[in-house]
């Protein structure tokens, strides 16, 4: 599976293909060589194409491969998992030039707007690309520093108006307004937006004054803007190691169960995500497995096995009462992101 993953990821995020028709030499001889993945307009990873193998050079991943013609005028390629030597389909498509490869299929599945083009220097074609991601970036960083420094110059101004409404408020009225709205900037920086908005909905509601409006509406503000954040993350995830795809992996599955709950999950329902959690903690323990030095992993394991007795046994315990299986869940989550902080790299 974590191979199949790998050949997968030569497209990116986005669902790979390949596939060729030709004219003149044949498919087997126009095939090979190195190519860059682009889909749409963006370059993805680079690999090789030998007479028996193809070799993934951003994962290190080589394997040999079956060509098949199809009756379609395009080419199929299946990759040969050297684990069990059974053929997957890796991608299919046709030769729109003798440089260019369009893909049509990739694991089976539809894809547009992707191609391989052929390049001479993989070296020299990753540097170019790299030194245009860089340039990228720092426009990215340029913009988010002028866009922190508004908002500072907003959150200055909020501020101000604050100090403003404090001084028409009595102070029983101050006390509370203060304590709930701290308590909503806590929810709302860590992410637990729907809870963040129903505490809101009910401090607007108990508010008669007007005097109390720009600093609501500036908490809503920043509910919204966190809410655009992390559905653009989820939409496009740039991971820089194993350990932020994983927290990353970690943070939406608690946003999820937020979400489907409303902000509000009531005593006996979390239990209902221990599957989840279960997933999520298998997981990353395979990851660690892979990447772990083997004296390092065994010393873990035996600490994973004592970990596994104690939660066990401590339900075993608690099982009579109504929040066990909660109590089960939130212990597999926790181990889940202390593996991910403390091993994962």
């Amino acid at each position: 599976m974590m191979l199949r993953k790998k050949w997968m990821s030569l497209f990116m995020v986005l669902i790979p293909v390949l596939f060729l028709t030709a004219c003149g030499a044949s498919t087997e001889e126009k095939i090979i060589g190195s190519w860059k993945a682009v889909a749409d307009g963006e370059t993805g990873q680079y690999m090789e194409i030998g007479e028996e193998r193809l070799i993934n050079r951003s994962e290190s991943v080589s394997a040999e491969y079956i060509l098949t013609d199809t009756q379609s005028d395009t080419f199929m390629i299946e990759v040969v998992n050297p684990e069990d030597g059974v053929p997957f389909h890796f991608f299919e498509g046709y030769f729109d030039s003798k440089d260019t490869i369009k893909l049509v299929q990739m694991m089976g599945e539809p894809i547009e707007n992707a191609e391989l083009i052929r390049v001479d220097n993989i070296e020299e074609e990753q540097a170019k690309d790299e030194k245009a991601q860089e340039e990228a970036k720092e426009k990215k960083r340029a913009a988010k520093d002028t866009e922190e420094k508004e908002e500072q110059k907003e959150q200055a101004k909020q501020k101000n108006v604050s100090q403003d409404e404090a001084e028409t408020m009595n102070d029983d009225e101050l006390e509370g307004f203060t304590a709930e709205s701290e308590y909503i900037m806590e929810l709302i920086d860590e992410g637990r937006l729907g809870e963040a908005k129903g505490r809101l909905s009910l401090l607007t509601e108990s508010l008669s004054s007007e005097e109390y409006i720009s600093s609501l509406r500036a908490m809503d503000d920043m509910i919204v803007s966190a809410k655009y954040e992390r559905e653009q993350e989820r939409k496009s995830p740039n991971y820089s190691s194993l350990k932020e795809e994983y927290a990353h992996k970690a943070r939406m599955l608690d946003e999820d169960i937020e979400l489907e709950n409303k902000g509000d999950v009531g005593i006996g329902v979390y239990g209902d995500y221990l599957d989840d959690w279960d997933e999520l903690l298998n997981e990353v323990w395979g990851v660690l497995a892979e990447t772990m030095p083997e004296d390092k992993f065994e010393q873990l394991k035996q600490e994973q096995i004592k970990w596994v007795q104690e939660k066990d046994t401590n339900y075993e315990k608690a099982r009579s009462e109504i929040d066990a299986k909660d109590k089960l869940t939130n212990t597999t989550r926790e181990r889940t992101y202390y593996l991910i902080e403390n091993y994962v790299d």
